[in-house]
Formats: structure tokens, C-alpha cells, sequence
């Protein structure tokens, strides 16, 4: 049973390796990782928006404020997983986020800061 785990989890990182990560998502997972609040707001524009599932945060300071109670105490537990779309400054994911797997849409400037982010559970 734990080799198959171990087997799985080895899958699942070259997966998440495999291919090269827009600035926004890396430094996403980056920061929350590291369950360091400065480097995680490192990554967002001064007036990004977030959205989880139905709330929406506006701005540096609202987004920190959420960041810190929701996303920071469990950080070391998001792991992006693939890409499913892509497009110029956007792109859609699959990633593991505590016990869910969730889709994650980050939207980013020319200078690779997310300007909105919205979390939704995958279907």
C-alpha cells in the first residue's frame, strides 16, 4: 500500500514539474508553500482581485487579510497539478489544496503579477 502511494505521489510531481510555470503560478505556490505572508502578496498587483468561490477580495489589503486566516495557516498543502487552458496573461489549473482538488484561474500583468485570481472547487 505505501509503495503504491509513494508510486503515486512520484507521478503526480512530475507532473507538476513537467512543464514551466507562468511567473503568477509559480510565485503563487511559491509563497504559499513557504506559509509566508510577504512572499505570497509578493505575487498580486496593487489592486487584484480574489475571488473564493463566492466571496470576492479587493485589493492588497483585503486579499491579505484573507490570505493570512485561509490560505497561510495550510499553505504547505496547495501543489499546483496541470494546466487545463492557457492564453496570453491567463491560465486555468487543476491543483490539490488541502483535501480538494480545486481549479484555480490566475489572470497576470506584462509584469507577471496576478490583477485576479478566482479558486473554485473542480466539478
Amino acid at each position: 500500500m505505501l509503495a503504491r502511494c509513494l508510486a503515486a505521489l512520484a507521478v503526480m510531481t512530475q507532473t507538476a514539474f513537467a512543464e514551466e510555470l507562468p511567473t503568477a503560478i509559480s510565485c503563487y505556490q511559491e509563497g504559499s508553500n513557504a506559509k509566508d505572508i510577504d512572499s505570497y502578496m509578493s505575487c498580486f498587483a496593487d489592486d487584484a482581485e480574489m475571488i473564493d468561490v463566492s466571496r470576492v477580495f479587493a485589493g492588497r489589503d483585503a486579499i491579505r487579510a484573507w490570505a493570512a486566516r485561509e490560505v497561510i495557516p495550510h499553505g504547505d498543502s496547495f501543489a499546483h497539478r496541470r494546466i487545463l487552458e492557457r492564453s496570453a496573461g491567463y491560465a486555468k489549473t487543476e491543483v490539490n489544496w488541502s483535501r480538494w482538488v480545486a481549479h484555480y484561474s490566475y489572470w497576470w500583468d506584462e509584469s507577471g503579477k496576478i490583477t485576479r485570481m478566482s479558486l473554485q472547487y473542480a466539478n
